[in-house]
């Protein structure tokens, strides 16, 4: 009996490795199965496991060969991968290396796309109600698209037609691949940040469904969904639908028909800034007289309750009153004049003394008035009492007495 041939475990682990490189079937062949256990590393290898109804077997996916994707991976997914069949020496495990990675066929695709477009509508995050206008003027309009390709250079040609003074700030993403979607939703978060902008477009170039599926994929829909600025969406061509179309604030058919949507042309802006203006300075007018007529009013006002303006008012009104005493005061006066002339003169009327002035005079005899001739003889010495003075007088003839005897 011949001696045994003793490996360590290493070299077996080689050996076995060499025969799975140097057998050509085992080398470029095509599998077809369920993905599984996806993991993507930090390095950027993807991780996975393919199965069947009956088996399964571990592959992995190279950073290189990742970059290269048209479609992330799903769980579940049912898909095509090529590559070689390998053993990982280290650990004795026999895998799969994938060098691509397509889905078994568009109706997979489809159904995905079918099936997050029901849960997401549920959601609530297509409806119509979240939708928000497109501002009438923008400040900067943010794009998130590649930097190559026509998408970009018709965007701007569109633009620079309709406004030559329009600000475009792009923000350069992968359109699609593995890490495509990452790359968008940072995009749109970093547009969202900056304060100048005021809309952004989300625009890619037509292609087949696989080349659109980074914006059919979950956590970009959510981001265009949770975006707080207008977000346009411009995928593909005028027939292709995407979930971010359904998320969008707006979507236009082409990227160009975007630019036209968010920039105004500038000869209706100028129209609209100066019936604005001139809206704007009637009102500002209009204002300034009310304005005016109100700070008159208030001034007056004010000068009406200022302490001094008071006190004017109450010194004139005392000098008014005083005035109105004064003339009230005379003409009681002068009244009690007019009455007072108007009493003397009756008294006048009244004082035997008054007549006197007339001509008349008063006779008496001593003390007592003579009021009638008969009492009268002749030599009796009467008293004559003029207005100016007194006379003594002689009665030399009396013929009323002479008749008084008669009788």
């Amino acid at each position: 009996m011949g001696r045994r041939l003793v490996l360590s475990v290493s070299q077996l682990n080689e050996y076995v490795r060499s025969l799975f490189q140097q057998d050509p079937l085992l080398r470029d062949i095509e599998l077809k199965g369920e993905l599984s256990n996806l993991k993507m590393h930090q390095s950027g290898m993807l991780f996975f496991t393919l199965k069947d109804e009956q088996a399964s077997i571990s592959c992995l996916m190279y950073a290189s060969d990742c970059a290269m994707l048209q479609v992330e991976p799903f769980e579940g997914m049912r898909a095509v991968v090529s590559g070689s069949v390998g053993l990982y020496a280290r650990g004795g495990q026999y895998q799969f290396y994938a060098k691509t990675l397509a889905a078994q066929g568009m109706g997979v695709l489809f159904e995905r796309y079918l099936a997050l477009k029901d849960q997401l509508s549920r959601e609530g995050l297509f409806d119509p109600e979240r939708k928000r206008a497109l501002p009438a003027y923008v400040d900067t309009v943010g794009v998130v698209s590649s930097p190559t390709g026509a998408v970009i250079h018709d965007i701007l040609h569109v633009s620079r037609r309709r406004d030559e003074h329009s600000s475009i700030l792009l923000c350069p993403v992968r359109v699609q691949g593995a890490q495509a979607a990452d790359e968008v939703v940072r995009a749109i978060g970093v547009l969202e940040r900056m304060e100048c902008v005021s809309v952004i477009i989300l625009a890619r170039g037509g292609g087949s469904m696989e080349d659109l599926w980074t914006f059919n994929e979950e956590r970009v829909v959510r981001a265009v969904a949770a975006c707080k600025k207008p977000i346009v969406s411009a995928i593909g061509h005028e027939t292709d639908y995407t979930l971010c179309d359904f998320a969008a604030d707006y979507r236009a058919p082409t990227p160009s028909a975007a630019a036209e949507a968010v920039i105004p042309l500038l000869r209706e802006t100028r129209e609209e800034l100066q019936a604005l203006r001139a809206a704007l300075r009637s009102h500002a007018c209009s204002a300034l007289e009310r304005y005016e007529t109100s700070l008159e009013l208030t001034r007056a006002q004010m000068n009406a309750a200022h302490p001094v303006t008071v006190l004017a008012k109450a010194q004139q009104a005392l000098e008014q009153a005083r005035c109105r005493l004064r003339e009230t005061a005379l003409e009681a006066v002068e009244s009690k004049k007019r009455a007072l002339e108007i009493q003397r003169h009756r008294i006048n009327l009244l004082n035997p003394y008054g007549v006197l002035t007339r001509g008349y005079a008063i006779v008496m005899d001593g003390a007592r008035v003579v009021t009638t001739a008969k009492g009268l003889c002749v030599g009796d010495t009467l008293t004559l009492a003029f207005a100016d003075g007194q006379a003594q007088v002689r009665v030399i003839e009396n013929p009323a007495q002479e008749q008084a005897k008669e009788e």
